[in-house]
């Protein structure tokens, strides 16, 4: 399985990524992770297609999909709004997926990666992905913002 850990520097390609990056740093604070309640999506409506938001729930550590931009819905094999990750064959632990989401809630920190994409859509080779946490109270992961880049 491809290692996450290579990717700690964000080496972020794309503009849009970049910029949800920048978005997510500016609602943080020292010391306190963002939480959905600070997302406006009118700040970032030209991006919302590329993003995903993710419910976090514990014991066992699973991830169900809320929301998912249109750009993600049209390359994914299925709609995948309202699953979780282990009901998703492609995604089920052990994958590169659950590992990503893994380790932003584990480290409460962004994770860029590249992944190799599995879908049936032509020309797309691999996605850029950026994972972000999310907690309502600040600490705590409750939640994971994502956005990706085709490639």
């Amino acid at each position: 399985m491809q290692s996450l850990a290579a990717n700690r520097s964000l080496k972020i390609d794309s503009a849009h990524l970049i910029e949800l990056l920048r978005y997510w740093k500016s609602l943080s604070s020292v010391g306190r992770l963002p939480g959905r309640k600070d997302i406006d999506p009118l700040n970032i409506p030209h991006i919302l297609p590329y993003c995903e938001l993710l419910d976090v729930y514990l014991d066992p550590l699973d991830f169900e999909y809320r929301l998912i931009g249109t750009k993600i819905d049209e390359i994914t094999r299925g709609k995948y709004t309202g699953l979780r990750v282990s009901e998703i064959p492609t995604q089920i632990a052990p994958s590169l997926i659950y590992e990503l989401y893994c380790k932003v809630v584990e480290d409460k920190k962004p994770v860029r990666t590249v992944l190799p994409y599995t879908g049936d859509q032509p020309g797309i080779v691999e996605v850029e992905s950026l994972v972000l946490p999310l907690a309502n109270n600040g600490h705590d992961v409750d939640m994971l913002l994502g956005g990706i880049a085709l490639n």
